[in-house]
Parts: structure tokens; sequence; C-alpha cells
């Protein structure tokens, strides 16, 4: 039987394609993998590569209070990534809730019982998220350029960060400082 669980950290992303769980979230919610569903490998989730999900499986989604609420069954498929994430609600989601959202205002409206639901984000929380996320990142590219066999020449990479820390600069090779990405 699923609790009724609040779980914060949920990315409403709607240029995303499905519905993600990350097994910490499944841990919270104290349900065993064994119930999950057999689930179809997706490709894209990051890039360059494919992602074969862990299962599939069907939760109760509420949004509102008690006097004015809206919940729906949400397929989500279940990946064990680290992510500062418990969940990402594509557009799969946002279609069933027949919700609108605005990523500006970080705000989505949903119709409810007695009425709009309106969920606002907090930038601050976001914006926390974000920076862990990139930092998450570069520990990832770090272990990987580490744990790369050098096949051909050897590239030198060098990562710089920008002056408000939310693009950086990879210079590609030294003598040509016009490269990077």
């Amino acid at each position: 039987m699923v609790q009724n669980i609040r779980l914060g950290h949920v990315l409403v992303d709607g240029g995303s394609s499905i519905n993600l769980l990350f097994a910490n979230a499944l841990d919270t919610l104290q349900i065993s993998r064994s119930v999950l569903k057999l689930s179809h490998p997706f490709f894209e989730i990051t890039p360059g590569s494919s992602a074969k999900p862990l299962g599939q499986i069907e939760l109760p989604v509420t949004f509102g209070s008690p006097g004015n609420f809206r919940t729906e069954m949400v397929p989500f498929d279940m990946v064990d990534f680290e992510t500062t994430y418990n969940a990402i609600l594509g557009q799969l989601a946002i279609a069933q809730f027949m919700a609108i959202a605005h990523y500006t205002y970080q705000a989505i409206k949903i119709p409810g019982l007695a009425g709009a639901i309106t969920i606002f984000g907090n930038a601050k929380t976001a914006l926390h998220s974000d920076k862990r996320s990139l930092v998450m990142v570069e520990l990832d590219l770090g272990s990987q350029l580490e744990n790369a066999r050098p096949s051909g020449r050897p590239v030198k990479v060098h990562i710089i960060a920008s002056i408000d820390d939310r693009l950086k600069a990879i210079f590609l090779d030294d003598s040509k400082p016009s490269k990077t990405v």
C-alpha cells in the first residue's frame, strides 16, 4: 500500500516525453522494487547514450489541498541515476493533469474540484538544485576523463567557469583557443 508521503524536488519538464522516478524516491516511498513492471530502454536521457530503466510503476500523484485537489495515476519509468530531483514530470503527466506550465514564473495551473489549482516553484530551491546538478555533472565528467582509455592523439581538456557560474567554457586544444564547447 502506498503511503501518503510528500516528495519534494520534482522537476516539471515539458520538453521530456517521459515521467521519471529516481530509485532514491522509491526507497523513500518504501515501495519494494518487486512491484515494478517491465519497461523498455529509452534513448538520449543523457546525451549520446541509452538507459535501461529498472522498471515501470504507476503511482497516484496529487496536487492541491484537501479542499481543492486533483489526483491522477501517473506511470513512471524508474531509473537509478544520481540526481538532485526525486522525479521528473514530463509531457505525459502535464497532459494527463491538463496542466498549463509557465516556466518563467515557475508555476503550473491544474483544473481541480473547486476551481484552478496553482502550484508555485521555489526559485531559491531551483537555483540550488541547478548548481548541485552542475557539480554532479562536473564530478561525473572528471571521473569519466580519468577512466577513459586514450585512443589516438591525446587531447588536453581545460574547464574554465564563466563569471556567473552558470556557463562553462571547455577548451579542447591549447593550440586552438577558439575551439571550445
